[in-house]
């Protein structure tokens, strides 16, 4: 018996605390409108059954953190939640346990049994719904490490100081429910929700945190959807209108009365910067479990161009200024919005590119690009002269039918992996005009907009207006054609990812120089041999320093206590390139280092 029972308890240990585990959680994606529909998986999002293969897409498109929205109430009888619905919802668990990610597992609205009841009268009996289905779920998942978070409920509606603390309360039952489990719930990190995740309310109204056994193991969840006409306003109001155009430099000057006139940069600097002096300056960190703004189909006088282009603006504009303070954000992404879940294939990549610089990661895919209505490929046919035609090609699997795509803002460059080259416009805006091919440079003629129709993609010129077409062309060795805007499916084309790596490269807090205010930190030498030297003049002020591989992973960490003016760290590592993050009370500071 006593051999059995320290058997047991061998997986069980205190896990990071919530800052250490914010601190990894990059940029997340939320699998929206499936485990939380009412009582189907399929119910919300056209039948599709989420997959391994989904969850590797979004961990290959540069997302580290899959917030899972989860309804359980029609999945319980008599408050017992069905055994295999839990099997189920462990399996998708499973999918992203499986490729490193961190996974959020909540309570969504489900049906409303929390939200609909903020008020004194159910408070008993809410709090002890909470406790009992916290329960069950936590003893479920005990074992699990720190990569799985659990977060009380979703958007739980409040307007006053009363019914803040009545969520207070529920907040309350769902950690007590948590940490009675045991196991790695003792110290697992948990998110509790702000006022309606509203930000603002949140910054007004959340002004005590529940209480927990264990100190540094909680974060702040808000959402963010500003402006609604911009983001979320699907017609318009008596009040108001639709934003098409949002952000300096996106407004249109000919389409005014659609730009948007607040919730602009400064509104977003005003709000995250709150959120960082009241809650993660104090070592509470915050995510924005939801965020996201949705392309609207326009017609002329509206700029349709521009207003794709704004969109993703704002999705690069609120992931680099969350995370530079030091905010999670988390993309819901509506159904195909982002990611066909049937074909896997990225429906916006324009979007996706723009999360990703926003967040700081390095993007670099390779595809093959095929004619719907031919079948053929683009092929740089082996062409290494400037100006040379780019050609077609049945599926051959030669480097020539490969292209680096490379963003640049809302445009993209597509470049042969063999010849090296461009697809170029050439300049020339007259039906039929052959696209060239040309070495790297910074002309309108080398950048393309993707358009996304239905599930194929079209590439227009930024310099001649014209797209490249197929020509109908089923000929090997076809010219690549340019046409202007039509409907015919010579214009477009599916995009099949060969090899896509994206790299995370570090953010440093807004206004932080930890160089300048610690006086400062020397990583030295570089490349490093043995261990890395980690000097630092004032190490009372350094929470953690944390060895990672490039994939995000943590090798090596010396906490608060064990910090001293002299380190090292790395000995054990084998040769390879890494990163040191060393995050002190004033921010974060990461350096690239190499062991040869």
């Amino acid at each position: 018996m006593m051999i059995a029972m320290f058997i047991s308890t061998l997986g069980w240990s205190q896990l990071p605390t919530a800052q250490q585990i914010s601190s990894q959680m990059k940029v997340g994606w939320n699998l929206g409108n499936t485990l939380e529909s009412i009582c189907s998986e399929t119910a919300w999002n056209g039948g599709v059954v989420t997959t391994q293969a989904l969850i590797d897409k979004v961990k290959a498109s540069g997302f580290n953190t899959v917030r899972l929205p989860v309804s359980w109430d029609c999945h319980a009888t008599n408050g017992v939640i069905d055994p295999a619905w839990l099997a189920r919802v462990k399996q998708v668990v499973d999918y992203c346990i499986n490729d490193n990610l961190y996974v959020i597992v909540n309570i969504h609205w489900d049906n409303g049994w929390l939200d609909n009841h903020i008020n004194s009268t159910d408070q008993a009996s809410i709090i002890a719904k909470q406790k009992n289905y916290w329960t069950q779920i936590g003893n479920y998942f005990k074992n699990y490490n720190e990569h799985l978070l659990f977060a009380g409920s979703n958007e739980p509606p409040v307007t006053n100081a009363t019914e803040m603390s009545i969520l207070l309360s529920y907040h309350q039952a769902f950690i007590d429910a948590v940490r009675a489990t045991g196991g790695n719930n003792s110290s697992r990190t948990l998110i509790v929700q702000g006022p309606s995740t509203d930000i603002e309310k949140t910054y007004n109204m959340m002004n005590t945190m529940p209480s927990d056994q264990i100190a540094n193991r909680l974060i702040v969840e808000v959402h963010y959807y500003s402006p609604y006409q911009f983001t979320i306003m699907d017609k318009d109001a008596d009040w108001g209108k639709i934003f098409y155009y949002w952000g300096n430099g996106y407004h249109s000057t000919t389409d005014v009365s659609r730009n948007a006139t607040w919730g602009e940069e400064s509104y977003v600097e005003q709000w995250f910067r709150n959120m960082k002096t009241k809650f993660i300056d104090k070592g509470i960190p915050v995510i924005i479990g939801e965020f996201g703004a949705y392309k609207k189909t326009i017609s002329p006088p509206s700029d349709q161009a521009l207003h794709n282009a704004s969109i993703e603006y704002f999705h690069k504009y609120i992931v680099n200024s969350a995370v530079t303070k030091g905010i999670i954000p988390i993309y819901w992404d509506i159904n195909g919005g982002l990611f066909n879940r049937s074909t896997l294939a990225v429906t916006d990549q324009g979007k996706l590119n723009a999360i990703m610089q926003g967040a700081g990661v390095s993007t670099t895919t390779i595809v093959t690009i095929k004619n719907r209505a031919t079948g053929l490929l683009m092929d740089g046919m082996g062409r290494t002269s400037v100006g040379s035609v780019c050609g077609q090609w049945a599926n051959s699997g030669s480097w020539n039918q490969m292209w680096i795509l490379e963003t640049s803002g809302a445009y993209v460059y597509i470049k042969n992996r063999n010849t090296g080259l461009y697809i170029d416009g050439r300049g020339i805006s007259t039906n039929g005009s052959y696209a060239g091919q040309w070495s790297s440079s910074t002309s309108n003629n080398l950048q393309w907009q993707q358009e996304t129709t239905g599930g194929y993609v079209k590439f227009k010129n930024r310099a001649t207006g014209l797209y490249l077409d197929g020509m109908g062309n089923t000929t090997n060795g076809a010219d690549l054609g340019q046409w202007s805007n039509s409907s015919s499916n010579n214009q477009q084309w599916t995009m099949t990812t060969t090899t896509t790596a994206r790299a995370m490269t570090s953010h440093e807090p807004e206004g932080v120089n930890i160089e300048k205010e610690v006086d400062k930190i020397r990583v030295f030498p570089n490349p490093f041999t043995s261990g890395i030297n980690v000097s630092i003049r004032e190490p009372e002020k350094v929470k953690n320093i944390i060895m990672l591989d490039l994939a995000g992973k943590q090798l090596e960490i010396i906490e608060h206590e064990q910090v001293k003016t002299e380190q090292t760290i790395g000995s054990h590592v084998n040769p390879g390139i890494y990163m040191i993050q060393i995050n002190s009370t004033l921010g974060r500071q990461s350096f690239k280092v190499i062991k040869k």
